[in-house]
């Protein structure tokens, strides 16, 4: 299982202390059939839940749970999904492990659900409420 060193869960233990105002609700959704990497997105999860009493982590199997994976639109596993304190889907989801660079933004992205805030420039903000429809973006990472 994959472990956050000692010296990183204190920084970042750290930064949830002085950056959270709020909760981040995460649902993090595997499954026992031929999951690859399941196992250890879940400890690295559980790992980060630790570290902040502002992370609302709930773990669900895609089997007994079906009608929750549907209704926030998880179709691949392991996920990541990150909703607000209604349950309703932020838009935030993760698919495999979050590792190399993608723990730095699941980390980043911990503290922007939590403040219900980003850092995007007020420019990029409006543009994006532009967008009348659905836009699905997707980065293809490779675990080394």
């Amino acid at each position: 299982m994959p472990q956050i060193d000692e010296n990183d869960k204190q920084l970042i233990q750290t930064m949830f202390n002085e950056k959270m105002e709020g909760t981040a609700h995460i649902r993090f959704f595997h499954s026992k059939d031929n999951c690859q990497y399941c196992d250890e997105t879940q400890d690295i999860l559980e790992q980060l839940a630790a570290l902040s009493d502002k992370i609302d982590l709930q773990i669900f199997d895609k089997d007994t749970h079906a009608a929750k994976a549907s209704e926030l639109g998880v179709d691949k596993y392991p996920a990541i999904v990150f909703v607000d304190e209604d349950e309703k889907d932020t838009g935030v989801h993760f698919y495999g492990i979050p590792s190399g660079y993608e723990f730095s933004t699941l980390i980043e992205d911990i503290v922007d659900v939590a403040n219900n805030h980003t850092d995007l420039s007020p420019e990029t903000i409006e543009a994006l409420k532009q967008i009348n429809e659905d836009v699905t973006l997707s980065v293809f990472i490779t675990p080394t």
